[in-house]
């Protein structure tokens, strides 16, 4: 009797099996690629477990002959197995659930693991086959099948079948071209039928030939139709409209509605996408989508582009989804445009607050900022959402400000009236004070109509509030001017008369003292005039601030002023640039207090000046070793506010106040071991910036339109 590895026919059925289990196993690595888990567990399983099969239906031929049944039993758990595979793989790529049913595998397990005990069992009942040695077409021990058997084959055949099932529907709706696919699944039943002639046929053995069919669905699928194989599986995940593009964005395959929705796409395989459609984006699968526009009979249709990938190995596709979102997306633009309109008008509010007022604010009925708009971060250093929900109490500049703007509020909430308020003092965050004309009226409960309100109807007040400022600066200054004349003119002038009727009487050698004394009333007076002069010369002067190098300025002060008091001593520490945000006038701000240090020190008067710089602050420090600047003076220097006895040199002085604090600049006076001066301007870093467009600001500048309209 000849072994079957001496026979054509031995060798043609080891080499079959042979080949078909190491295809199977060798296919392993390239189905782990598969970008979906599911589907690459199935696959891997049923190449595996066939993979198995095969090789022990190859050892079956080589194995001596009281081994075979072994084997061959062994062999046909693996087989089984193969079947709950393909079930688990047809699951996952038709994009069902049924492999995750706990019922369906807990029934799917019993039933492998009762006709596996029962072939397992056979040598002891022998109902699953029973063996006899044959020797045609070669020595090999025959199985011949018994009734559990048969019904665990039909069985295996039934549930094949609904595994095909569930494949063949999906490609019949996917709308691709599956011609291909479908007869590559086709070859999974084909052994079916070699097993069906083999009954009759002594020339082929009954051997269950099914892993020549699975060996050959799995190698096409995997290294043949690869790109077709994916894009039949997007298509189970529900889009109906969507275009398949390789690697290289050329269109591979599209569905049906997705024809319905770009006819171009009608005959494109093959074709690059950005040819055919260029409107519709190749984006990645991490992209957002975007939507893409089509005219239909009711108008523009919206579709969102929704891209995704799929690989096994090198073969990977790229699915476009086309989802119709035509309502949401009428919808969003008609928001985007109700949106814009909308903006506009809030816009025109907010530039009519920004021109007319520095901010508007509402108070409740306890006193308390409900609502600041954003414009008042420029004017007191407080961002509006420290200021929502504080007191009124915190821009109070003392207490007794506080408890008249509490009655100022009271007269609007309590009384209903309508007030306004000038040249109120506010604190701002720095804490210097800041003076604002403030208008406010009472707010109503907008449910009651206007004809029926009362005072019980008041839920809080609305605050427009004017910086004054500028004003307050421009009427002290007129105040001050009006009281030194009035008063230091007519004191000088009451000197000079004096003198003047005491020579009248008096031509003697005194003659010459008097003359002198007259003489310097009279320098007084016209020192006193030309202070008051320089005053007004800058009383109209543009605000307007820019770039200037004082560093220089500064350098040529120091020159003019060893020029002009040769017996002081000067020293100055000034970098080769300091560039402040300012105007030329500040020079003469500069040579006042420089000029009243060297005038008023002492004969040998020594100064210094310091100037640094940081990203906010030019600071220009001028310190003498006099007897100090007197508290008068240094009020006058330091707040700008003078009494009724400041003298020519505190015009001077006021004077300089006035510049310095007019160009965003202040200044500070020390009089220890002699006088400091510290004169602080601001860098083109420290301008305020623009007003924070939070999103609160539609919120206020509707309620502001809502609250004109009570």
């Amino acid at each position: 009797m000849a072994a079957p590895w001496t026979t054509p026919a031995g060798v043609a059925y080891i080499g079959v099996f042979l080949f078909t289990g190491v295809c199977c196993l060798a296919s392993i690595p390239r189905a782990r690629t598969f970008t979906d888990i599911e589907v690459r567990y199935g696959l891997v399983g049923l190449l595996g477990l066939t993979g198995l099969w095969a090789l022990f239906k190859t050892a079956f031929f080589i194995v001596p002959g009281p081994f075979q049944p072994t084997v061959y039993i062994v062999g046909l758990v693996s087989g089984f197995g193969t079947v709950w595979a393909w079930l688990y793989f047809a699951s996952a790529y038709t994009g069902r659930t049924l492999h995750r049913d706990s019922t369906l595998r807990r029934l799917g397990g019993t039933v492998f693991l009762t006709i596996t005990a029962l072939k397992l069992t056979n040598p002891i009942h022998g109902r699953y086959f029973t063996t006899t040695e044959m020797t045609t077409p070669f020595r090999y021990v025959a199985i011949e099948h018994g009734l559990i058997h048969w019904v665990s084959t039909s069985l295996s055949y039934v549930l094949a079948a609904i595994g095909l099932f569930m494949i063949f529907e999906l490609y019949i709706e996917s709308g691709y071209d599956t011609k291909p696919l479908a007869a590559l699944t086709a070859l999974l039943a084909l052994p079916v039928t070699i097993d069906i002639v083999a009954i009759g046929t002594p020339q082929l053995i009954e051997f269950i030939y099914a892993p020549i069919g699975v060996a050959a669905f799995a190698i096409g699928a995997l290294f043949v139709f690869g790109e077709q194989f994916l894009a039949v599986r997007t298509r189970a995940q529900g889009d109906a409209a969507t275009i398949v593009l390789d690697d290289a964005n050329r269109i591979q395959a599209y569905s049906a509605p997705a024809v319905d929705i770009f006819p171009e796409l009608d005959g494109a395989a093959g074709s690059p996408l950005k040819d055919v459609l260029p409107e519709v984006p190749a984006t990645d699968e991490n992209g957002s989508g975007q939507v893409v526009t089509r005219e239909g009979d009711d108008g523009p249709r919206y579709y969102l582009v929704s891209p995704r990938s799929m690989a096994i190995g090198e073969s990977t596709v790229r699915v476009l989804a086309l989802s119709d979102v035509t309502v949401s997306e009428r919808q969003r633009r008609n928001l985007i445009e109700r949106e814009r309109e909308l903006d506009k008008r809030n816009e025109l509010y907010r530039a009519v607050i920004s021109a007319s007022f520095a901010f508007v604010f509402r108070i409740d009925a306890n006193g308390t900022f409900s609502f600041v708009s954003p414009s008042v971060e420029e004017f007191t250093g407080y961002r509006p959402d420290r200021l929502t929900g504080e007191p009124i109490s915190m821009l109070g500049s003392d207490e007794q400000v506080v408890e008249e703007a509490q009655d100022y509020l009271d007269r609007v909430i309590n009384d209903g009236e309508a007030i306004q308020v000038r040249d109120l003092p506010i604190k701002t965050k720095s804490g210097t004070t800041v003076y604002a004309d403030v208008r406010a009226e009472p707010i109503y409960e907008p449910s009651t109509a206007p004809e029926a309100r009362t005072t019980d109807d008041i839920v809080g007040a609305q605050a427009m509030v004017r910086d004054a400022s500028e004003r307050r600066k421009r009427e002290g200054l007129i105040s001050v001017i009006n009281r030194v004349l009035r008063h230091n003119v007519r004191n000088k002038l009451t000197v000079i008369n004096g003198y003047a009727e005491m020579l009248s009487t008096e031509l003697d050698g005194n003659s010459a003292s008097q003359a002198d004394r007259i003489l310097d009333a009279g320098n007084r007076l016209l020192n006193l005039s030309e202070s008051a002069r320089r005053i007004e010369s800058h009383r109209e002067l543009s605000p307007e601030l820019e770039p200037i190098d004082v560093a220089p300025m500064i350098g040529e002060l120091r020159d003019q002023l060893n020029e002009e008091y040769p017996n002081a001593s000067v020293t100055a520490d000034i970098p080769e640039s300091a560039v402040a945000k300012t105007q030329s006038r500040i020079e003469t701000a500069l040579w006042e207090i420089l000029d009243n240090a060297a005038r008023h020190t002492g004969t040998a008067p020594t100064i210094e000046i310091d100037v640094t710089t940081t990203d906010e602050r030019v600071l220009i420090s001028i310190r003498d070793d006099g007897p100090g600047l007197p508290e008068t003076e240094q009020q006058v220097l330091a707040t700008g506010e003078e009494g009724p006895l400041v003298h020519g040199q505190g015009l001077g002085l006021f004077l300089t106040h006035w510049i310095i604090t007019n160009l965003d600049g202040d200044i500070s006076v020390t009089t220890t071991e002699g006088t400091s001066v510290d004169v602080r301007l601001p860098t083109l870093s420290a301008t305020v910036a623009p007003n924070d467009q939070s999103q609160n600001e539609n919120l206020w500048i509707r309620r502001l339109k809502c609250w004109h309209t009570r």
